[in-house]
């Protein structure tokens, strides 16, 4: 593997990255990290905005969304979702990110891009609000939307008509097939765009098809937008370990599907950190300590406010 990140050249492409806060649920800590204490932190469940400027032949910018967070209303979650969300007291529903985007200035049919990191029902918000965009998806989403994991867990439900009302879907080629490629610590990443500015990273471990975001933001400036990977920045710090349980039925139980798998993606999250060659910003999707230090990048703050055009 490489021991540093891909070198600036000439001419090189950079994307912008803001946050959009997509609703607030409450996690426990026990079902995250071991040890724990008891107690919670309500937390955000982001979104980001990704701008990827206008090159050569094309006449406007390209806007991304990577997760759409919550769905901005209780009714359109599934009953067994609904059940779910009363274990996430207090929660916030809406205003959704397609109104945020609104707010900030921005038209939701102006988006032509949206990227799931996985398919869970605090990351997949409302794709029927976005009719314009492409959406993509990590290898087996779409199978794990018709047919579930098979696993009594209050959050392993999933809607088989989440993208009934949206635009075409794509699920990325399986890991280790074409296009993917090595980058640093990472096995199989996807330069999404082939100007090296945005990566496709496979984070195998929380769920089938779970990917994270590798964004190039300036010539050694990097943000590695991390999904689920972890949930709360100690396991990525070494000083816990994922948390496990045994369910109501003796079944062992864990936030991750494959517990070994994401402490290997944690471990090359860890590595990608330490590569010569740039800073890499790490953000989780539930990483409240990061979203109140930055909401001034968020869309429709002074800073984090994209031109349009």
């Amino acid at each position: 593997m490489c021991d540093s990140l891909p070198a600036p050249f000439p001419g090189e492409t950079y994307v912008t990255v803001s946050p959009i806060n997509g609703g607030e649920i409450t996690l426990p800590e026990r079902s995250f990290v071991f040890p724990s204490a008891d107690s919670a932190v309500t937390v955000p469940s982001l979104s980001f905005l990704i701008t990827h400027p206008a090159t050569r032949g094309e006449t406007k910018h390209r806007l991304i969304l990577f997760d759409l967070g919550l769905r901005a209303r209780l009714r359109d979650y599934m009953k067994e979702q609904q059940a779910h969300l009363g274990s996430r007291r207090p929660y916030v529903l809406g205003p959704g990110v397609a109104q945020s985007l609104r707010q900030g200035g921005l038209d939701p049919g102006d988006i032509d891009t949206v990227i799931l990191s996985h398919v869970h029902y605090d990351h997949h918000g409302d794709p029927a609000d976005f009719r314009n965009a492409h959406f993509f998806v990590g290898a087996g989403s779409l199978s794990l939307l018709r047919h579930g994991l098979g696993i009594r867990a209050s959050h392993q439900f999933f809607d088989p008509d989440l993208f009934r009302d949206s635009s075409p879907v794509t699920e990325f080629p399986l890991p280790g097939t074409t296009p993917w490629k090595g980058l640093g610590p990472f096995q199989a990443v996807l330069d999404f765009f082939g100007d090296g500015s945005l990566y496709v990273v496979d984070a195998p471990g929380h769920l089938p098809g779970h990917i994270n975001l590798l964004c190039r933001v300036g010539a050694a400036k990097w943000v590695y937008l991390g999904g689920d990977s972890c949930h709360d920045l100690r396991l990525l710090s070494g000083e816990r370990k994922i948390a496990t349980w045994v369910d109501d039925y003796g079944h062992p139980g864990c936030i991750h599907v494959d517990r070994e798998g994401a402490e290997e993606t944690i471990s090359r999250i860890r590595r990608l950190q330490q590569l010569k060659g740039g800073e890499v910003e790490v953000v989780m999707a539930h990483d409240v300590e990061w979203w109140n230090q930055n909401k001034h990048r968020a869309v429709g703050s002074r800073t984090g406010k994209p031109t349009t055009g």
